[in-house]
């Protein structure tokens, strides 16, 4: 009974601290996964087979790929033909993202179709000067 009563409040306390925002995400769960440790409800080693490798390298070379594509200026240029097929109206924008992300998502993987168009959104906001947070 202890253990699922400490692993409740443990959950609950992470799951505040992530929808909050009152620290970094990563901070939040790392911190939830360290106490779940400290208070033996799992052990270091059952602990690190809940982790999926392969997942964290596939965000991470992504995320590697993203900042060399971002230096080409493919993002940019991508941006400035999207505006431009829209007519720099931001409600075509956005329906011609989602069509993309939607197409991309079939033969991608949605993490990695995310990571692909999120520059690319982020530099047609900052060049029409829209705020992208309604977007």
């Amino acid at each position: 009974m202890y253990q699922v009563i400490v692993t409740a409040l443990i959950f609950i306390l992470t799951y505040y601290f992530i929808v909050s925002g009152k620290m970094p995400k990563a901070t939040a769960a790392f911190s939830g996964a360290m106490f779940l440790v400290l208070f033996h409800i799992i052990s270091q080693e059952e602990g690190l087979k809940y982790i999926d490798f392969n997942t964290i390298g596939l965000l991470m070379g992504m995320m590697i790929i993203v900042a060399i594509v971002r230096q080409t200026g493919l993002f940019q240029y991508t941006a400035i033909k999207a505006a431009k097929w829209a007519g720099g109206d931001p409600w075509k924008i956005l329906v011609g993202f989602g069509l993309i992300t939607a197409v991309s998502s079939a033969f991608l993987d949605n993490v990695t179709t995310v990571l692909l168009l999120t520059p690319v959104t982020m530099v047609i906001c900052d060049t029409m000067v829209i705020n992208p947070i309604p977007f």
